[in-house]
This record gives structure tokens, C-alpha cells and sequence, in this order.
């Protein structure tokens, strides 16, 4: 499992850590009412001393606050927990940066062990709305109120949730290594693994399933959690050349490949993406 990191670069975009010199650009975005009117507790004025208590803030690891920085220029802020907010400036807006940056932020604060994420929108905040709802966020039921310090009153939001086990499925991980992929495998890969059972050459204590018990199989070991479940390994052509069973705290249970000459190719290189993915038993 890898640590959330320092500095994440998606485009033309890096998420990073929050400096003493981003402070005039933080001031200026939450001192800006179409801004701040969404964030609850961007009180105005809103200055250099309030900014610095966001700086603040951001010193604490388990709080994972990054700036989102663009041509050298501060274009807003977000922070993962314990409750996610994200704002970006005037000039950044509308083409769909926030829900770029936060794929690849969520994804990485998934990667390992996590709590959910949660976010409390404003129920008129139809943008903010958007983003929560195309990552795949889901609404709460019960609708609550939060106090504005912009506005100086109370207004109607719900909470938007974003579980492990949902990230999971909805954006299952992906990790290359030297022209081999290893992915969560699915139902439509049962016909490969059968013949895996056939031409088996690497198997360690996990029982391999009969074919007609290979959905179900499938299922039961679905990937859920970040390095753990049942991955395939496709090769550059995108054939299906390996299988492996990956198990919680126990590291690579089960090594399957369709051929002795696959096993020989790339045994070594499966050994060290599984090793990316899990750590090993």
C-alpha cells in the first residue's frame, strides 16, 4: 500500500501541499462572496490571518489538504478528510477540473485503508452537486442544516458519501509493469480462467475452482478492498495470459498461468506488479 502522497500531478494540474506563499491566493479565492457563500466556514472578511488557519490545518497529515496548482498559479484547494470540501478560483471554472483532480485524489486516498469520504453540499449548489454525483458519490437520505458564515444564516444540505467498497467498483485499480497489467478480474473473464485450470504450472494453497463454479468464484472473490481479491494479467495485446488470488494479510495465494510459455515469459514481472498491488505472504 502506498501512502497518500506529497504531490500528485494529474495534466496540466498538481496537487500539492499548502504553503506559507499560497496564502494571498487562498485569501483572495475565500474572500470572493461567489466563493465563499458555498464554503461554511469562510467567514468575511476573509484575509491573510484566516488563510493561515487553513495553512495550518494542512500541517496535519490525516487532514490531506493539497492546493491545486496550475501553471505555477494557486487555482484552488481541497481537503479528503475527515470532511471533504474543495472550492476553485473564478478562473478555473466550468471545465471540469475539479472532477479530474479529485478521481485521481480519492483514488489515491483509497489506495490504502481509509475511511469513507463524506461531503456536505448545499442543497442549491448545483455544481458542486454535479461533481459529487458524476464521481459516484450517494446522496443521504435526511436533509440537514449547516451555518454559513458568509451569509450569516443556516441553510438546507445533504451529505454525500463515498464508501471503499463503492470507489472499488466504480473504479476498480489498474497497475503496468514492463507491458503486463493486472486487474480485478470479472465474469466476462470466466472462459480464460477455466483453461488456467487446465494448463496450470504455478499454484500455491488456494483450491482452483471447477468451471461451472468459475462465476461464482469470481464473485465470492471479487476485488473489494485496495490489493486484495482475484486479478488477471493481460499482457501489451491485451491477451489474458495469467490469474492471480491475492488474500488479506496473506500476500499471493494462488498463481495461475494459460501456459508454461507465458509462466516463462513473465513470471518474474508477475511476481513484482502482484507485489505492487498486495503485499506479499
Amino acid at each position: 500500500m502506498v501512502p497518500f502522497p506529497d504531490r500528485l500531478d494529474v495534466g496540466d494540474v498538481s496537487l500539492r501541499r499548502m504553503q506559507a506563499g499560497d496564502l494571498p491566493a487562498i485569501a483572495r479565492q475565500l474572500g470572493t462572496p461567489e466563493i465563499a457563500r458555498w464554503m461554511a466556514a469562510a467567514r468575511q472578511p476573509f484575509g491573510l490571518a484566516e488563510a493561515g488557519e487553513i495553512l495550518a490545518l494542512s500541517q496535519e497529515p490525516a487532514q490531506r489538504i493539497r492546493v491545486l496548482e496550475r501553471g505555477g498559479e494557486v487555482i484552488g484547494c481541497l481537503r479528503l478528510a475527515p470532511e471533504m470540501w474543495f472550492w476553485l478560483d473564478a478562473v478555473a471554472q466550468g471545465d471540469g477540473i475539479m472532477s479530474t483532480v479529485l478521481r485521481a485524489a480519492i483514488s489515491a486516498h483509497f489506495a490504502e485503508p481509509s475511511p469513507p469520504l463524506i461531503a456536505c453540499c448545499r442543497d442549491d449548489n448545483v455544481a458542486s452537486q454535479g461533481v459529487l454525483v458524476g464521481l459516484g458519490f450517494s446522496r443521504a437520505p435526511a436533509r440537514r442544516r449547516m451555518f454559513f458564515e458568509a451569509e450569516g444564516r443556516s441553510q438546507p444540505c445533504h451529505d454525500y458519501a463515498m464508501t471503499p467498497e463503492q470507489w472499488q467498483f466504480l473504479c476498480p485499480p489498474v497497475v503496468s509493469l514492463e507491458g503486463l497489467t493486472a486487474r480485478p478480474a470479472l465474469q466476462k473473464d470466466a472462459p480464460r480462467l477455466a483453461l488456467m485450470r487446465v494448463g496450470l504450472v504455478d499454484a500455491r494453497d488456494a483450491p482452483w475452482p471447477e468451471p461451472q463454479d468459475l462465476g461464482a468464484f469470481i464473485e465470492t472473490h471479487r476485488s473489494r478492498a485496495p490489493g486484495r481479491g482475484l486479478f488477471v494479467l493481460e499482457d501489451d495485446h491485451r491477451r489474458v495470459i495469467g490469474a492471480a488470488l491475492i488474500g488479506e494479510g496473506e500476500g499471493v495465494r494462488s498463481l495461475h498461468f494459460l501456459s508454461e510459455g507465458d509462466a516463462g515469459r513473465h513470471r518474474g514481472e508477475a511476481e513484482e506488479l502482484l507485489g505492487i498491488l498486495g503485499p506479499q505472504g
